[in-house]
């Protein structure tokens, strides 16, 4: 077969681009490694890692590569270290805050504007709404939803109270993989306005409309609890992006 008819082959799949990903470093291997132990051996968040000294003999590594490997964690906020009196290494956990940091270079690199980032977050932020709402487990429901809801909520303005909002919608959901990924685009919103308009208050439409849509999730209507989700994002938009200079309303905004 000619190189052109293997080109023009039904099959053929054209590459992304000219460039291969690139292979791991070792020190990226080792924290995969150490990364596969955690989950293998069910170790949660304060958990202790064994000594260096039992790790670079565990991993048959040098000293430079574990020491890159456990600061590539630590950046992740996958694993703390200590120094000091009580000093060591403990099991961290995937948060939603942390990925944020690396979602928000490649985001720039992607040349990604915010209201990119914000249309992102308006469409799929229902889903978790929809998910919380049909989450079987109605005890966790009323504990994470309860101080939200309509007989409990206190006027409580600061940005952190809309982010925990989000935040108990998406661990609801039951779903690590979208509770991530959507969490972290809902706290790099968050950081766009804390970084662009100081001073930025939750209003009382917002408040109320975490309030109805608690009160939505409470009850089990998955599809009250995405309407209203969707509709309260396109008002925070909106508020978002009157309190926002015009200059920084197209560009991700560095912390």
């Amino acid at each position: 077969m000619s190189e052109e008819q293997d080109t023009d082959a039904p099959h053929a799949i054209p590459p992304r681009t000219g460039v291969r990903p690139r292979g791991r470093k070792r020190s990226e291997q080792v924290a995969h490694q150490i990364v596969t132990d955690i989950v293998r051996e069910n170790k949660g968040r304060g958990a202790k890692l064994p000594l260096e000294s039992e790790l670079l003999e565990q991993y048959d590594v040098s000293r430079s590569s574990l020491r890159e490997a456990l600061r590539l964690l630590e950046v992740q906020g996958l694993i703390t270290i200590r120094p000091g009196p009580g000093s060591g290494t403990e099991v961290g956990a995937p948060e939603p805050g942390n990925l944020s940091n690396t979602l928000a270079l490649y985001l720039m690199m992607a040349r990604a504007s915010l209201r990119q980032l914000f249309d992102a977050w308006r469409m799929v932020e229902p889903i978790l709404a929809q998910l919380a709402a049909e989450n079987h487990d109605r005890e966790r429901v009323r504990a994470l939803m309860g101080p939200f809801a309509s007989d409990a909520v206190l006027d409580d303005r600061a940005l952190a109270s809309g982010l925990a909002f989000h935040d108990a919608v998406a661990e609801l959901a039951e779903n690590p993989v979208l509770a991530l990924i959507l969490g972290a685009v809902g706290f790099l919103v968050t950081e766009q306005v804390r970084i662009g308009a100081i001073g930025f208050e939750l209003s009382s439409a917002t408040v109320h409309a975490h309030t109805t849509i608690a009160d939505a999730i409470l009850a089990g209507d998955s599809a009250r609890a995405a309407a209203e989700m969707r509709l309260h994002l396109d008002e925070v938009m909106v508020e978002i992006e009157t309190a926002l200079p015009d200059q920084d309303r197209d560009i991700l905004l560095q912390r």
